[in-house]
C-alpha cells in the first residue's frame, strides 16, 4: 500500500482536487488536522482561559481546580467551505466528540486527578483528483481517490498537587492511540483498463508526558507554565510498521487577570516544534512541517461556579498550522460562549460558537464551529 499511497498523495497536491469529505481541507497533510485540548468553557474565550481551566488539558497543574467529582461530555459540529487549487465546496459538515473528561479530588489530601480524552489529529478525508495519464502511447483520463476515516486520539491521566492557595503543580501521562481505515483507488475512463486499489487498517501508537505549574503572584494575577514532550507517532498498517513520525515538544504559558470575582481575562501562548517531524514526513512523501505559535486571549464575565448568573465569554485566537505543501497556513478564530449552572451547581450546560478563517498552503477555508457540553457533579 505504501508506494501507491505516497504516489497518489503527491498527485493530490498537484492536480485539481474535489473533496467529498466533511473534514478540513488540511486533514490529509502531515499527521492530520490537529485537535485542541480545551473544553467548551475555554473555547468560548478562544482558548485564552485554557492554561488555568481544570476542564481543559493544556496545563496539568490546573487539575488542582477540581474539588469534587466532575464528569464532562461534549459534542462539536463544524460547518465549513473551502477554495483550493481551483476547486471549491460549500455546505460541508462534521460532527465529533471534541472533549471528554472525568476529574475529581482525593478527599482529605491536596491531590486532584483527571482523565481526559480529545482528538490529537483528525484523519478523515475523501479526496478525488482528475488527471490525464499516458499509458503505452494513449492518453487516458484517470480519477484518483484517496481516503481515510479515523483519528489519532489523546488520552491523558493527570495529577495536580495544591501546595498552597497560591501555588500548584501537576504532571500528566499521555497515551496517543487511535485507528483509521485508509486507501487509494485509480479508475480510468476507458474500458479494458482495470482499476488499481489499495486499502489498509491503520493503527497509531505513541506516548507523552507533561508537567506544569500555576502561581498566584497576587490575588488578581496568576501565571501558568507547562511543558509537554511526546515520543514518535508509530503508524501500523495491517500489523506492519508503516512510519514513525517525530512529535513536537510543546511549551505553553499564560497570564490570568482577575480584578473582581466575576471578571477574568486570560491569555495563553503555545509553541510547538513540529519542524522536528520534517525528515520523517519527507521519507513518506508527506508535506512540509513548520514550528507553530498560537496566541489566544479572552475574558469571562459572571463566571462564578454554582451561581445562577449566566456568564459571557468572548475571545480571539491566532494560530499557525504545522503542515503544508507550500507556505505555512494559519487560522484566525473569533469566539463567544456562555453556560448555566443548575440543580444547585451539580450540573452545568455550556456552549460556544467560533468563527474560523484558515488561509495558506494554496487553500482558503472558512468555518463555524459549535460546541455543546454537559458537566455533572454527583
Amino acid at each position: 500500500m505504501r508506494r501507491i499511497y505516497v504516489v497518489l498523495l503527491g498527485m493530490m497536491l498537484l492536480a485539481p482536487v474535489v473533496t467529498e469529505a466533511q473534514s478540513s481541507i488540511y486533514s490529509p497533510l502531515g499527521v492530520g488536522f490537529l485537535g485542541r485540548p480545551i473544553g467548551t468553557r475555554s473555547r468560548g474565550a478562544a482558548g485564552g482561559l485554557g492554561s488555568f481551566d481544570a476542564r481543559s488539558a493544556i496545563n496539568p497543574a490546573a487539575t488542582g481546580g477540581f474539588r469534587r467529582l466532575s464528569i464532562t461530555g461534549s459534542i462539536g459540529t463544524e460547518l465549513r467551505s473551502y477554495n483550493a487549487l481551483g476547486a471549491s465546496a460549500d455546505g460541508l459538515r462534521e460532527t465529533r466528540a471534541p472533549f471528554g473528561q472525568l476529574g475529581g479530588w482525593l478527599r482529605g489530601t491536596p491531590v486532584s486527578f483527571s482523565l481526559t480524552y480529545y482528538p490529537y489529529a483528525d484523519r478523515t478525508y475523501n479526496l478525488i483528483a482528475i488527471d490525464t495519464v499516458e499509458i503505452r502511447g494513449d492518453s487516458l483520463e484517470s480519477s484518483d481517490r484517496i481516503f481515510s476515516d479515523g483519528a489519532v486520539a489523546n488520552i491523558a491521566g493527570a495529577l495536580g498537587y495544591t501546595i498552597s492557595s497560591r501555588f500548584s503543580v501537576g504532571a500528566a501521562l499521555h497515551l496517543i492511540t487511535g485507528s483509521a481505515r485508509a486507501g487509494a483507488r485509480r479508475n480510468f475512463d476507458q474500458p479494458g483498463f482495470a482499476a488499481a486499489r489499495e486499502e489498509a487498517q491503520l493503527g497509531f501508537n505513541g506516548l507523552g508526558f507533561s508537567v506544569g505549574i500555576m502561581a498566584a503572584l497576587f490575588r488578581e494575577l496568576t501565571v501558568s507554565l507547562a511543558f509537554r514532550n511526546d515520543s514518535r507517532l508509530e503508524t501500523i498498517a495491517d500489523s506492519v510498521a508503516f512510519s514513525r513520525i517525530e512529535l513536537p515538544k510543546t511549551f505553553s504559558g499564560g497570564v490570568l487577570v482577575r480584578p473582581f470575582p466575576a471578571v477574568q481575562w486570560g491569555t495563553t501562548v503555545i509553541r510547538q516544534t513540529w519542524s522536528e517531524a520534517a525528515n520523517d514526513l519527507e521519507q513518506i512523501g508527506g508535506a512540509n512541517a513548520y514550528d507553530t505559535w498560537e496566541v489566544s486571549s479572552g475574558f469571562e464575565l459572571g463566571g462564578i461556579p454554582g451561581s445562577t448568573r449566566i456568564p459571557l465569554r468572548l475571545g480571539f485566537r491566532y494560530a499557525q498550522l504545522p503542515f503544508s505543501s507550500s507556505d505555512q497556513p494559519h487560522e484566525v478564530d473569533i469566539s463567544a460562549g456562555s453556560g448555566y449552572d443548575f440543580a444547585g451547581g451539580r450540573a452545568v450546560f455550556e456552549f460556544s460558537a467560533e468563527r474560523i478563517f484558515r488561509r495558506g498552503g494554496g487553500a482558503e477555508e472558512d468555518a463555524w464551529y459549535l460546541t455543546f457540553s454537559v458537566t455533572v457533579r454527583p
